[in-house]
C-alpha cells in the first residue's frame, strides 16, 4: 500500500508537466499584400517588336556657305542654341577685304554715273540753244545709261560681298539642341561641308529597320506602342512614314514613328522599343495576354489566381496558354474581361487565402500590354 502512493503522486506530477508542454494555439495566419491586374477587353493584337533610336522630327545639318579656316567653336554638342544663334566663326579677313575692294568699285560707279548724269544735264541745255546735234546728246545720254547699269551691277556685286562676310559666321537656323559639332579652331572646311548638326524643339520620333518580308504589314498612321529601354514607361505611336527604298548597307527599309504623347522623359539617342498594333479580324476571338509573372506552372498545366474581390480571398484556377515570350503569355482561354489576377507571389498562395490588395500592378491592362 505504501508503493501505490508515491506512483500516484508521480502520475499527477508527470499529467501536469505534460500539461504544460502542450503548445499554445497557432497565431492565425497573415493576410497576404498581392499586386492584382484587371483583365480588360481588347479590340487589336501585337505585332513584332522592333528596336530603334528616338530622334527628333526636324533635325538641320549645318554648313558655311564660304570656306576658309575656323577661328572659333562657340557651342559645344548638347547645348541649347535659340533661332539665330551663332556656332562657330571663320577668319574674316579675306572675307573683308573682298568686301572693302567691292564696296570701293561701288564707290566708283556712283562717282561716274553722277557725272554722266551732270554732263547729260548740260547737253541737254545746250541741245535746247542749238549748240550740239542731237546725235552728240543721243552719245552722251547712252554714255548715262550705260553708267547706270554699271552702278547697280556694283551695289549688286557689294551686297553680296557683305552676304559673304556675314556667311562667315555658322548660325542656327532654329531653336533646338545641338548634337554634333564637327569642327575646332584652325581647321579649314570647304563650302557646304556639314559640321553641326541641331535637333529641333517639338515632336520626337522613333527610328526603326524594317525588314522587305515585313514591310507589306506597315501602313501610314498605322498605330504603335512605344517602350522606352530606361524605364519601361510606354508611349503612344504613330507610323508617319515608311521609306520607299532600301538602305544601301543594312538593305532594310527605314520606319520613322511619332511619338504622339511624348513627355520630358523621352530623350534624343535613347532606345526604344516599337511594337505595332495590329487590328484583329472580324468575328476573331481576342487573345488575352498576361505578365508571366502572372502565370503558375503546376503538374504540367498553367494557372492563374483569380480575386474574388467581396471575400478578398484567391482561387486558382486553369488556364490555356496559346504563346509565350520573354515577358508575357498569350492565353487562348480561362479568363475573361474584368476579373482581377495575382501579378507577383503566385508561388506563395492557396485556395482562399485571404489576400490585401497592395495595388494594380503598373503594367499595362491585358490586351494593351507593353512590348
Amino acid at each position: 500500500m505504501p508503493s501505490v502512493l508515491p506512483a500516484i503522486v508521480i502520475g499527477v506530477l508527470a499529467a501536469a508537466t505534460l500539461a504544460g508542454c502542450k503548445p499554445a494555439d497557432a497565431p492565425p495566419e497573415a493576410t497576404r499584400p498581392v499586386r492584382i491586374l484587371v483583365v480588360q477587353p481588347s479590340h487589336t493584337l501585337q505585332g513584332d517588336v522592333f528596336s530603334g533610336d528616338i530622334r527628333a522630327r526636324v533635325e538641320s545639318r549645318l554648313a558655311f556657305r564660304v570656306g576658309g579656316k575656323v577661328a572659333a567653336r562657340l557651342v559645344d554638342v548638347g547645348a541649347q542654341v535659340k533661332a539665330g544663334q551663332a556656332l562657330a566663326r571663320l577668319e574674316p579677313t579675306d572675307l573683308q577685304l573682298e568686301e572693302t575692294a567691292r564696296k570701293a568699285k561701288l564707290a566708283a560707279a556712283h562717282s561716274d554715273f553722277e557725272q554722266n548724269h551732270t554732263d547729260v544735264e548740260r547737253y541737254r541745255a545746250l541741245l535746247a540753244q542749238g549748240f550740239i546735234s542731237q546725235a552728240d546728246f543721243d552719245r552722251r545720254l547712252n554714255t548715262l545709261n550705260s553708267a547706270r547699269a554699271t552702278l547697280e551691277a556694283a551695289q549688286s556685286t557689294a551686297q553680296a560681298g557683305s552676304n559673304q562676310t556675314a556667311y562667315a559666321t555658322l548660325s542656327a537656323d532654329r531653336a533646338g539642341v545641338v548634337t554634333q559639332i564637327d569642327l575646332e579652331p584652325g581647321q579649314v572646311v570647304a563650302v557646304g561641308q556639314v559640321v553641326a548638326k541641331v535637333a529641333a524643339h517639338g515632336e520626337r520620333e522613333v527610328v526603326i529597320s524594317v525588314a522587305e518580308t515585313q514591310r507589306e504589314a506597315f501602313q501610314r498612321g498605322q498605330a504603335f506602342q512605344i517602350q522606352l529601354a530606361a524605364g519601361g514607361k510606354v508611349y503612344q505611336g504613330k507610323l508617319r512614314e515608311l521609306a520607299p527604298d532600301v538602305d544601301a548597307v543594312t538593305h532594310t527599309y527605314a520606319a520613322y514613328i511619332t511619338v504622339v504623347d511624348a513627355d520630358e522623359t523621352v530623350k534624343l539617342g535613347m532606345t526604344a522599343r516599337a511594337q505595332p498594333r495590329l487590328t484583329a479580324a472580324p468575328n476573331t476571338p481576342t487573345p488575352i495576354t498576361i505578365p508571366l509573372t502572372a502565370l503558375l506552372d503546376s503538374e504540367g498545366k498553367s494557372y492563374v489566381w483569380v480575386l474574388d474581390s467581396k471575400a478578398l480571398t484567391v482561387k486558382r484556377q486553369a488556364v490555356t496558354v496559346a504563346q509565350l515570350d520573354s515577358q508575357y503569355a498569350t492565353l487562348r482561354s480561362g479568363l475573361v474581361a474584368g476579373q482581377e489576377i495575382v501579378t507577383a507571389g503566385v508561388h506563395l498562395l492557396r485556395d482562399g487565402q485571404v489576400v490585401r490588395r497592395l495595388g494594380q500592378d503598373p503594367a499595362q491592362t491585358l490586351g494593351t500590354r507593353a512590348p
